[in-house]
């Protein structure tokens, strides 16, 4: 059975907000016990990554519209793995999506989503989305993309744990729109 990238993203985010250390929940209970306010704080990720969407701003119905997405490491380490995914708009009925080489990108209906490796600080990496739309189409076309930085433990991919895995950073999406033409 195939799972998709954003959901595995999802599931990421959600281990990680879930699976929280001993000394965390500790801490929180002496929070509590002095009757001082608790809030949920998450430490910043080691390497933020800043996306940038470029698409264009109107099209035509029956043809393309292609999506460059550009992520750049904005930290001061860099990442151990680098996410880009999101949905297409409901327009369209064929998705390509192509990443550079040693990229792991996949497209499943309208989820679209790319596994990157290690990204250094300051330098970026380009992920492009061709959609097709129907001929039908007509209105906006609303995509959302977003990006996440993955740090993978010291043992390495053997003890990566799927479901406590810490990206760091809730995916914050970037939309985009696209005003159809006819």
């Amino acid at each position: 059975m195939r799972r998709p990238l954003t959901a595995l993203a999802a599931i990421t985010v959600a281990g990680g907000m879930l699976l929280v250390p001993q000394t965390a929940n500790a801490q929180t209970f002496q929070h509590r016990a002095a009757n001082a306010p608790v809030t949920a704080q998450q430490a910043p990720p080691l390497s933020p990554l800043k996306l940038t969407a470029y698409y264009p701003r109107r099209a035509y119905a029956g043809r393309t519209i292609t999506y460059t997405l550009k992520t750049k490491n904005v930290g001061d380490w860099y990442t151990d793995i680098a996410y880009i995914g999101g949905y297409v708009p409901k327009q369209a009925y064929k998705v390509r999506i192509t990443g550079p080489s040693g990229s792991y990108c996949e497209a499943d209906g309208r989820e679209v989503g790319c596994l990157l490796d290690r990204l250094n600080p300051g330098r970026t990496a380009t992920v492009k989305v061709k959609v097709w739309l129907r001929g039908s189409a007509q209105g906006t076309a609303a995509a959302e993309f977003a990006t996440a930085s993955i740090d993978v433990p010291a043992g390495g991919l053997d003890t990566l744990d799927i479901h406590g895995l810490d990206t760091g950073v809730d995916l914050k999406y970037v939309k985009v729109r696209t005003r159809i033409l006819r």
